[in-house]
């Protein structure tokens, strides 16, 4: 299950048009949103009137390389995981967790070395 943002109109007055034109924000009563409405309306909603948690952020590419990083949004790192098919299990992964799972896919552990026993000599008597 996804978590959506909740933002919070915070004052001065006791309500607020939202900026999409849907139903009030009233004051104090938070409301969830999706991670796209929060994209389109973060401009609209200056922090010293609004509170917003939850939100993942713009996503960027620190590298320009297109490799998942730690400025990618959860979701972004999800989808570049399940483009190669890679098994995520099932359950909520944390950024952390998805990021991890993309350096091992990068590198991938080096497999063990195959051993050979040595023969054992025979004794001649």
């Amino acid at each position: 299950m996804a978590r959506l943002p909740i933002v919070e109109f915070l004052g001065p007055d006791w309500f607020r048009r939202a900026p999409d034109s849907s139903a009030p924000f009233y004051r104090l009563s938070p409301r969830e949103v999706s991670q796209e409405w929060v994209d389109e309306w973060r401009t609209a909603l200056p922090l010293s009137h609004w509170k917003l948690s939850g939100d993942e952020g713009l996503s960027s590419d620190a590298g320009n390389d297109g490799l998942p990083d730690v400025q990618w949004r959860r979701a972004d790192i999800t989808a570049w995981l399940n483009e190669r098919d890679v098994d995520m299990g099932l359950g909520y992964k944390t950024k952390s967790a998805l990021l991890g799972m993309v350096e091992e896919y990068l590198n991938p552990p080096a497999p063990e070395p195959e051993t050979t026993e040595p023969e054992a000599e025979e004794e001649t008597e």
